[in-house]
């Protein structure tokens, strides 16, 4: 009996560990089980992320990796340049050239992180560009380079320069480096390796001229292909920057800013930059803030050139001019264009001065808000009577569109956009006493009205006939209106001096006494005189070059019209001549 019991008794004991097994392991794989299905949902999730944010965990990714220079690194000292892109941030002002699809790819790069991918092309020219106006000089010689890879080909590329002037349009090729002659580039580049193309051209004068990355032949019209690294830059000459002469605006501090007109090369070139913060406290932008440079298309504001401006300027502390919002000249098309209805035309003006005034308030902070409004040449009126000024108002799309009450319009809308801005209308041949009345007659009504304008800019494109005393006339004349003058765009032309190499003695000597004898009248009238700017650095780089307009030669050197304006007086008096 004790026998049975005792054999009973195992029995249920080796039943109750084997069921006890059985269950541990049962439960065993139900727990890894389910892990593996945590695990599972886990990386399902984390290759949604990756999918939804390839950005963030590439770059992670890349942390870990060596790092790759940035494209800046690699450039060698070069002059003149006017424009960098690896695509890091963004397509830099790069556009689809026919139907095709450009993408920015983290799939290849030369340096950094990101390429230019371009596929879906169907023909030789399909590929990308990038417009160039606003960095480009007429009648320079232009450089242009990039990095291109073709995906399983041997690929042939080239650059076509579409030069646009005066409503006909002309393509050309970027032509071969280093060499004397004027055959087109073409670069064979290996299926999946970076090949470097480099070219050069003498742009002709333009309106607008673009630069397209292409295939050279139609044997490769259906070629995908990256591009990475892009290089344009002005060929220019050698500079020489005294930087031991008198500073312009420290000379002028007492009295006024001395500012210059500037385009991007300027501000590229090392030496051009250092020439400008040395002798100016104020810029303004040349062309890159006219209508046709801000907002090319409608809605389409091309932001990238006046944003680099706008940043040098703060960097180095100085007076950002805004130049301008609203002209009948360097206007889109698109904007008042025949048969458009005034509150179209309203509509466009309005929105296209809020938005730039908008983006550069309290940056840019003085506006040329309307430009040119009267025509070349104005007859006065009999003495004593007042001007008809809504009479004499130049012939322009926005006359025709809104009617003369266009200018009262942008004055307002750049004053609700920026109100600390000072607001100023901008015109030439100011010394001359017809156009001098219309202005100051206009301008009286309006701030009569309220309208906010604050100064008025007399250009100053003069010239060796040029009376000073009506100059001086004007100054006066505008002062009683209670709001300053600026001289925002002088230079001084010499007369039969066209197709000469240089100027005679005698004629630089004259045209040193006007620039003295104009900077008398400045000093002595500077209470009512805001800033004076030269519109443009040296006499080559001028829109009136042939003439040698300005202070500088074109390798900066000084001439002697720099020397009559930094002592005026005294520089008059050793001509012989009487102040």
């Amino acid at each position: 009996m004790k026998k049975k019991t005792k054999f009973l008794v195992f029995l249920i004991l080796s039943l109750v560990l084997i069921i006890s097994v059985v269950l541990l392991q049962f439960v065993t794989r139900q727990i890894n089980s389910q892990e593996e299905e945590n695990e599972a949902q886990i990386i399902q999730e984390l290759i949604h992320e990756t999918n939804a944010q390839p950005e963030q965990n590439v770059l992670e990714q890349n942390e870990l990796e060596p790092d790759e220079p940035e494209f800046y690194e690699t450039i060698p000292e070069l002059t003149g340049i006017l424009f960098t892109t690896s695509f890091e941030d963004d397509f830099d002002g790069f556009e689809p050239r026919g139907d095709v699809l450009m993408e920015r790819t983290r799939e290849e790069s030369r340096t950094g992180s990101y390429s230019v991918f371009v596929s879906e092309r169907t023909q030789a020219w399909n590929g990308i560009r990038i417009d160039v106006t606003h960095l480009a000089t007429p009648l320079e010689d232009h450089e242009f380079s990039f990095w291109v890879k073709p995906v399983d080909e041997v690929v042939s590329f080239n650059v076509a320069v579409e030069f646009i002037l005066r409503g006909e349009t002309r393509f050309r090729h970027m032509w071969e480096i280093d060499t004397e002659s004027t055959t087109s580039a073409v670069i064979e580049a290996q299926p999946n390796e970076w090949t470097e193309f480099r070219a050069y051209r003498p742009f002709y004068d333009f309106d607008r001229v673009y630069l397209s990355i292409q295939t050279a032949y139609d044997t490769h019209a259906n070629a995908s292909f990256f591009v990475d690294d892009v290089l344009f830059r002005n060929i220019m000459p050698e500079f020489i920057f005294m930087d031991d002469l008198p500073r312009l605006h420290e000379v002028f501090a007492d009295y006024f800013m001395i500012g210059t007109a500037v385009v991007p090369r300027d501000l590229r070139n090392s030496t051009r930059n250092d020439f400008i913060f040395h002798h100016f406290n104020a810029i303004t932008a040349g062309n890159e803030m006219k209508p046709d440079a801000m907002q090319p298309r409608n809605g389409f504001f091309y932001w990238y050139v006046a944003d680099d401006m706008v940043e040098t300027a703060m960097d180095n502390n100085i007076t950002m001019i805004g130049h301008t919002l609203v002209w009948h000249s360097q206007s889109p098309a698109w904007m008042n264009p025949p048969g458009i209805s005034r509150e179209d035309a309203i509509e466009n003006l309005v929105n296209h001065v809020t938005e730039v005034v908008t983006r550069y308030a309290g940056q840019v902070t003085v506006w040329d808000v309307v430009n040119e409004a009267f025509p070349s040449s104005v007859l006065p009126s009999p003495a004593g009577e007042p001007v008809d000024w809504r009479s004499l108002l130049r012939q322009t799309p926005w006359l025709e569109a809104i009617g003369p009450d266009y200018i009262e319009i942008a004055f307002r809308a750049a004053h609700a956009a920026d109100p600390t801005a000072i607001l100023i209308y901008n015109d030439y041949n100011l010394n001359e006493p017809g156009k001098r009345e219309a202005v100051f007659y206009m301008v009286k009504e309006l701030l009569e009205r309220g309208v906010p304008i604050h100064g008025i800019g007399m250009q100053g494109h003069y010239s060796l006939d040029t009376n000073p005393r009506q100059v001086e006339a004007s100054i006066l004349r505008f002062a009683e209106l209670g709001i300053n003058v600026s001289i925002t765009e002088l230079d001084i032309t010499v007369p039969n001096s066209t197709g000469q190499e240089q100027l005679t003695n005698l004629q630089e000597r004259q045209q040193a006494v006007l620039y003295a004898r104009l900077f008398l009248i400045f000093m002595e009238h500077h209470e009512v005189i805001d800033r004076v700017t030269f519109w443009g650095l040296d006499d080559a780089t001028s829109w009136r070059a042939e003439r040698f307009p300005l202070l500088f030669n074109y390798d900066l050197t000084p001439k002697l019209a720099f020397f009559a304006v930094i002592d005026p007086e005294n520089f008059i008096i050793e001509q012989g001549l009487r102040p």
